[in-house]
């Protein structure tokens, strides 16, 4: 029996959420669905297969494998470890039940991967059209991306194509048990250790459904729950042995993309406590121990505010209003850097936003 050439695994809670149309745009994305094209499989996280069958009709139920995968725990990992874990195919391709793809883009992205490529990137857009500016890799470059020069941190999702095999090599799964962050360990070490990582530029998109934009919850966790999958990196043997510019990497990120918002969201809610200001304290503090000097590459207005966060005097007034600064783009401290050496580096705002820019 000839196996797939994709399996993909779509994650499913809510029999709400629109299913059909991500299936559909699965069965029109180049590939023929079933042996030597795409096999689609719906995990039905607890919940059971058959409300999933009316959401999808009996057409479009004809044409996937329904698993059931009854946990009990709220996060995507378990139903997506599933998925993958019953995968055949050459390659494997994960999708939220509120995302869709763009016609072709299977077909486009497996001849990006070629015979060789570990994984390949999917470029993404919103359902409005505006384009999804992650990873900023290098904007000239063809072939082969490098988790540094190309900035592959940024895109924590490992949406496209993943080989089966290099999940096996690498021992790669989504982690369990986390209330967000689940896929950060999981694309890390792909980037890193992947031999081979695409960008599909120009191929047909990953789309991200306005409908889990507007399902975005505003309940508040403890910020140690919410930012709990970066202590698990920073545990983790496996950081603490990669080079010194990757642990630097990874820590820009994490303060880019996680703390900083993490900090805002939380003062804007009426939210922030004293609790929230100790724990961020001791991971700056820790990021700071594990990969020295990586805020050396931040903006001047950046490290105003990890130095506010390790500063337990610093007053609920003070974060607010630095963390607003950094965020009025276009200003000298949010281009520059404190030390000259680093103005142009790869992770420096000029070169980042000139990046982001022309992706």
């Amino acid at each position: 029996m000839n196996e797939p050439l994709v399996d993909a695994v779509i994650a499913i809670h809510d029999p709400g959420r629109p299913i059909a149309r991500a299936v559909r745009s699965l069965t029109e994305s180049g590939l023929p669905v079933g042996e030597g094209g795409v096999r689609i499989t719906v995990v039905c996280h607890n919940l059971s297969a058959q409300p999933i069958t009316q959401a999808l009709g009996e057409d479009l139920t004809a044409q996937v494998r329904l698993v059931e995968h009854p946990d009990g725990i709220r996060s995507p990992a378990g139903p997506f470890n599933a998925g993958i874990a019953a995968a055949t195919g050459r390659f494997v391709s994960i999708m939220g039940s509120d995302d869709y793809l763009e016609p072709g883009a299977l077909r486009a992205w497996c001849d990006e991967a070629g015979d060789a490529a570990d994984a390949v990137i999917a470029p993404q857009a919103h359902a409005n059209g505006a384009k999804v500016r992650t990873p900023p890799v290098r904007p000239f470059r063809r072939g082969d991306r490098d988790a540094l020069k190309d900035r592959l941190f940024y895109r924590t999702a490992p949406l496209g194509l993943i080989r089966r095999e290099a999940v096996e090599r690498l021992g790669l799964t989504l982690t369990e048990g986390l209330a967000s962050g689940e896929d950060q360990g999981f694309s890390a070490r792909l980037w890193v250790e992947g031999r081979g990582i695409r960008y599909a530029a120009r191929a047909p998109r990953y789309i991200v459904g306005a409908d889990a934009e507007a399902r975005v919850s505003m309940t508040y966790r403890p910020m140690h729950q919410d930012l709990a999958f970066v202590d698990g990196l920073l545990d983790d043997p496996w950081f603490a042995g990669l080079p010194g510019r990757t642990r630097s990497a990874l820590a820009v990120k994490i303060a880019r993309v996680h703390l900083f918002s993490a900090v805002l969201v939380r003062i804007d809610g009426g939210v922030w406590d004293d609790d929230d200001h100790a724990y961020l304290a001791e991971l700056v503090e820790r990021m700071r121990a594990l990969a020295p000097g990586f805020e050396r590459s931040l903006s001047i207005a950046d490290v105003r505010v990890l130095d506010a966060l390790v500063d337990r005097a610093a007053r609920v007034e003070q974060l607010a209003s630095l963390s607003r600064a950094r965020r009025r783009f276009g200003r000298p401290s949010t281009l520059l850097t404190r030390h000259p050496a680093t103005l142009l580096s790869v992770e420096a705002p000029l070169r980042f936003i000139a990046a982001s820019a022309l992706l």
